[in-house]
């Protein structure tokens, strides 16, 4: 594939299952909103972090802190605000809730892309659905969700599934296991 790959990690939003910042809980030995970005980096020119105004000045980010222009749409909030800076470029998006992401997770994605595939996705056998927090969105997929987005869609998930899809399996269904609502 002939685009650019730049990285989107989640972690805007209120948190408020989790009862604080779930972008700040640490898994090993640092918050997993840097974890997250050490994740993403070896595989993207750029990696942005969908954030609140707060988490953008605390954690220093400055122009890689993206907040969302139209705020109260949950993760989609954060899509469009990536989405409106470059859809020039595949966007490599993962929620910071998913700590048991690897490498290996990531290059599986980008191994997977294809021409005439607009976005790439993990199949969750468990739950017999897409994950749409761990997703590989080609420029048409972005250009497919801004038009989905500005009628009123604001289901990443069923936008994905209007696109040309591509399904992998994952190596292990626990990469998955979003931590959203418990901590290890």
């Amino acid at each position: 594939m002939s685009v650019e790959i730049f990285g989107l990690i989640l972690t805007g939003g209120q948190s408020s299952r989790m009862g604080s910042d779930k972008a700040q809980i640490t898994y090993g030995l640092r918050p997993q909103w840097q974890e997250s970005g050490d994740l993403l980096r070896p595989f993207c020119r750029e990696v942005y972090w969908s954030c609140t105004e707060e988490q953008k000045n605390r954690w220093q980010l400055g122009a890689l802190g993206l907040v969302d222009a139209i705020p109260g749409h949950g993760p989609a909030s954060g899509l469009h605000a990536a989405f409106t800076l470059s859809n020039q470029v595949a966007w490599i998006v993962i929620g910071c809730d998913y700590p048991l992401l690897q490498p290996i997770d990531i290059q599986s994605l980008i191994d997977a892309r294809a021409l005439g595939v607009d976005a790439l996705v993990f199949f969750n056998e468990r739950e017999n659905e897409i994950e749409p927090m761990i997703a590989l969105w080609e420029p048409q997929a972005q250009r497919n969700f801004l038009e989905a987005f500005a009628k009123g869609n604001d289901s990443p998930r069923r936008i994905l599934r209007a696109s040309k899809l591509k399904m992998i399996a994952p190596r292990s269904s626990e990469i998955l296991t979003n931590q959203n609502t418990r901590r290890l």
